[in-house]
């Protein structure tokens, strides 16, 4: 056996003490063999553990071969910091069997490999110790890498109090001040949090500061400082902690007064509140200074600090009232708060310093309150509004829906058999629903046209196999009636219409319509053109086109197939140019009176769509609306639909309550809104079964939603269900996307903000949405112009919400009141039921102050000047 052979032997047994007793007495050649040999080895052991456990328990034996038998030490050092040898918990302790391994190389070596590791290191590495050893073993001097401070802040301090062990260490005065410059030591430190402990460094630095060891001055501008660099909360909560600890005197804070003020408009929240604690107890500040920090602290995102500002303020114009100059521009940002209780306080100090105040602009920047706090704020000031000087609405401008085109029609024999070809090569192909329409069209006119030259062009396309069982693919419908017209000779099978419960009812008819072409194409009786091939990307038809389509099939003595007919007759827009509806009367055939009577207006009235909401009851469901539960999961929402029959069988399936359970999952919800585009509520009441609280990704997806709102009819509770399913969506992109849709439909006058609104307030009182996730949007909502909608959502949500007895209000109710607050118009005096029992809990809440606010807007006449 090789000496590499024995190494290995005992690395493999995790005997690390072994191979440090073997390659010392190795010679030359038997040790470059061994260091030769190492990282393939380390390799293969990695390749047979979970690659988070680098080497196991073979690290420290790994680590002691390559110590004592690497040549050089910029290599030994890459070999011990390597990932892998570090270990999963970065846990080794064998630094003194290193220092005996390396203490045998000349001493200009081990110098070179401290100075080597400390620059190597990263966090909380092993290696530290043997670095911080070699340097006390050599005298160099100590390294300033960021790794090496960072490896000594994170050792381990012993039993001893911090304080005693820092004090003996070498290397404090060196690498103390680099702690406010190393990159990681706020990481290192962030659970270092008990300054009155002695085993803690915050306790040890403040009783080395104390008794004069460290210099103070050192570590209060060292904190400041690291301030000043900047960073996350996380990485400077320890030096916030250190700054606190040592409780600064008058005078030196004040010695750091610029540095304080510096912070206050963007360093981290917790930074910040220390800056602005140290800036409100000195005096002397200028009135510039004082504006510059007050103004930057309104535009602070957290509301504490805002209100802190505003302490400040009102404090500092009592004491000073040479600030009142300076204070108004603070105060005219704050007008324009998005929190209400931040503008109700900026009104009251207004009011409260009026006399040191300018009032022109507080009486400008008053455009931006809301009409109660902008009333108050004039009669505070005693000036009267201006005519013209009330708030100018805001022009909502919506985005744009991404925009569908339709694709062109199938026009050609050539392009129809390279279209089927085109499917033919790819198994896994599918087509969009106007796609399908498109080409379906295309077929069977193109055969009505030249039913040889269409015959002669599909025989060539090869043969794709379907699994001819009960299929609800359309595709599969479309090549069985393409077969069919290519092979009328040839017998084949086709798919079996999907069983009861197994398909959707909209869906359904899109089968029946395939199932109808192939029964058709099988007879050779494919009729000229199909009635109800959409002419607009949205799936209507336009009725001038379908009456010259009727026409064609009463000029050929042709019946239209029944689905197609009852298809067309959904796809009728809702207005019917008077003339076009002159010539269906016309018609004489049974399919064009039904069509007259359809555009005449006689068609299929608008059902009625309700929703409610179950929950899992053990192996039972049971309604929201019958009892709360104190528990629920498994939350769904259910459909009813109520019409007025019309004696077509299949418009009919589509006006009768949604099935709430389908066989396996609907991949074809993306057509629904083409089947019925005049009445997109009764699609949506479909639709609903398939929302997933649970698996929100499974449901209707926006884009389906986008195709609702192209469409035409009016929207009700189902749509509003899933918009609010949506608003409430955990990726804030989805919420944004929401807030889109929200605000197109607010521009076009079809959103149905009352529905939307009650839906809501169930969702939310059912813990089925959160206010916190909502009330953003609905709040951009109104600043981007659709204000009328947000107040009439939030008037419908509000009554939902009422705390029952002495039930704790919901998180967010606040602020539903206060959008309430900003939304409603002048004037409105729209009643909310349950805002007079929130107003009327007495106490000073936020929510009772907000709801007493909205009830004085909405009631003026009960709260006489």
């Amino acid at each position: 056996m090789t000496a590499w052979d024995d190494v290995r032997d005992l690395i493999d047994k995790c005997d690390a003490d072994g191979v440090a007793r073997l390659v010392v007495t190795l010679d030359g050649d038997a040790r470059r063999e061994v260091a030769r040999r190492l990282p393939g080895h380390l390799k293969e052991i990695r390749l047979h553990l979970d690659s988070w456990r680098g080497a196991g328990g073979r690290a420290e034996a790994l680590r002691a071969a390559g110590a004592g038998t690497i040549a050089t030490a910029t290599a030994v050092a890459s070999w011990l910091t390597r990932r892998g040898l570090v270990g999963a918990d970065r846990r080794i302790g064998d630094t003194q069997r290193l220092l005996d391994l390396v203490g045998t190389r000349p001493h200009t070596w081990q110098a070179d490999l401290a100075a080597r590791l400390a620059g190597r290191l990263r966090g909380r590495d092993p290696s530290y110790e043997l670095a911080a050893a070699l340097i006390h073993r050599t005298g160099v001097e100590p390294p300033a890498d960021d790794g090496f401070v960072v490896g000594w802040v994170s050792a381990a301090p012993g039993h001893g109090r911090v304080a005693d062990v820092l004090a003996a260490d070498p290397l404090l005065d060196a690498l103390l001040p680099r702690i406010f410059d190393a990159q990681g030591v706020g990481e290192a430190l962030q659970w270092d949090g008990d300054p009155t402990s002695d085993r803690t460094w915050l306790g040890g630095l403040r009783t080395l500061a104390a008794e004069g060891r460290v210099d103070r001055a050192m570590l209060l501008d060292g904190c400041v400082g690291r301030f000043l660099r900047g960073g996350t909360a996380l990485e400077l909560r320890f030096f916030v902690r250190l700054h606190r600890a040592l409780e600064p005197t008058r005078a030196e804070l004040t010695s750091r007064a610029r540095d304080y003020l510096r912070l206050l408009p963007s360093a981290p929240g917790t930074v910040a509140e220390l800056a602005l604690g140290h800036v409100r107890e000195l005096p002397g500040v200028s009135p510039g200074d004082f504006a510059e920090a007050v103004e930057a602290l309104m535009y602070r995102p957290e509301k504490k600090l805002v209100r802190a500002g505003l302490s400040w303020l009102d404090r500092s114009v009592r004491l000073s009232p040479e600030h009142a100059g300076a204070a108004a521009g603070a105060l005219t940002t704050a007008f324009a708060h998005d929190a209400s209780d931040v503008q109700e306080r900026a009104v009251r100090l207004a009011v409260r310093h009026a006399a040191h105040l300018d009032p022109e602009p507080l009486r400008e920047a008053a455009a931006s309150l809301p009409t109660d706090l902008r009333a108050d704020l004039r009669a505070g000031l005693g000036v009267a509004e201006r005519p013209g000087e009330e708030e100018e609405p805001v022009l909502l401008v919506a985005p744009r829906l991404p925009v569908v085109e339709l694709p062109p029609p199938v026009t050609t024999v050539a392009e129809l058999g390279a279209e089927f070809a085109r499917l033919a090569a790819d198994p896994y192909s599918r087509l969009g629903w106007l796609e399908t329409e498109r080409l379906t069209a295309g077929l069977v006119e193109l055969t009505h046209r030249d039913r040889e030259a269409v015959r002669a062009a599909l025989s060539a396309v090869p043969v794709r196999e379907w699994g001819w069982s009960e299929n609800a693919d359309p595709l599969a419908w479309l090549w069985a009636a393409m077969r069919a017209v290519a092979f009328p000779s040839r017998p084949s099978s086709a798919p079996r219409f999907p069983g009861p419960g197994h398909v959707s009812v909209p869906h359904a008819l899109t089968l029946r319509r395939m199932a109808e072409l192939v029964t058709a194409a099988r007879a050779d009786a494919l009729p000229p053109v199909l009635l109800a091939t959409p002419t607009s990307a949205g799936g209507h038809v336009d009725p001038a086109e379908l009456l010259a389509r009727l026409e064609r099939l009463e000029a050929v003595g042709v019946d239209p197939p029944d689905a197609d007919l009852q298809q067309a007759l959904l796809r009728i827009p809702r207005r019917v140019d008077a003339e076009v509806a002159a010539r269906a009367a016309r018609l004489t055939t049974p399919a064009g009176r039904l069509v007259a009577r359809w555009m005449a207006g006689e068609g299929l009235a608008d059902p009625v769509v309700t929703v409610r909401y179950s929950y899992a009851a053990g192996a039972s469901r049971r309604w929201f609306d019958e009892g709360e539960p104190p528990y629920h999961s498994n939350a769904r929402a259910a459909s009813f639909v109520a019409a007025s029959p019309v004696e077509l069988d299949l418009v009919d399936s589509l006006c009768r309550d949604p099935q709430t359970y389908v066989h396996g999952r609907d991949g074809y919800i993306s057509w629904w809104a083409g089947v019925m585009p005049s009445h997109r509520e009764v699609v949506a009441a479909h639709l609903l079964p398939f929302l997933d609280w649970d698996q929100p990704e499974r449901g209707p997806g926006l884009s389906i939603l986008h195709d609702l709102a192209r469409a035409d009819g009016p929207l009700g509770p189902a749509f509003a269900t899933m918009l609010a399913f949506h608003l409430n969506d955990e990726d804030p992109a989805g919420r944004t996307a929401a807030l889109d849709l929200f605000l197109v439909l607010s521009a076009t006058g079809d959103l149905p903000a009352a529905d939307l609104g009650d839906r809501l307030g169930h969702l939310f009182r059912t813990g089925m949405a959160t206010l916190s996730r909502v009330i953003p949007s609905l709040a951009e909502a109104e600043r981007a112009g659709a204000g009328a909608q947000v107040w009439r959502t939030v008037a419908a949500t509000l009554p939902h919400l009422v705390p029952i007895d002495r039930e704790r209000p919901l998180s967010g109710l606040a602020d539903l009141i206060s959008l309430g607050v900003r939304s409603a118009p002048p004037g409105d005096t729209t009643p909310v039921p349950g805002l007079a029992v929130i107003a009327a809990r007495g106490g000073s809440s936020r929510t009772v102050r907000e709801a007493l606010r909205l009830t004085r807007l909405l009631s003026p006449w009960l709260f006489p000047a």
